[in-house]
């Protein structure tokens, strides 16, 4: 009992730091999401701003 009882902590310290880091790199993939909807939102406006200099 005591054999299975320490794996399953163990088992549970793993999950822990896995969603640990997993919780870290959220915080990364959403400062790169910001950047990233940035960077189509400029895109966006010059590609607007080039159809209505081009049509004029």
């Amino acid at each position: 009992m005591s054999q299975k009882n320490q794996d399953r902590k163990q088992m549970q310290k793993k999950i822990q730091v896995k969603y640990r880091k997993t919780k870290q790199q959220q915080k990364e993939d959403k400062d790169v999401n910001k950047i990233a909807i940035v960077i189509v939102n400029i895109c966006a406006v010059l590609a607007i701003l080039v159809l209505i200099l081009y049509y004029y």
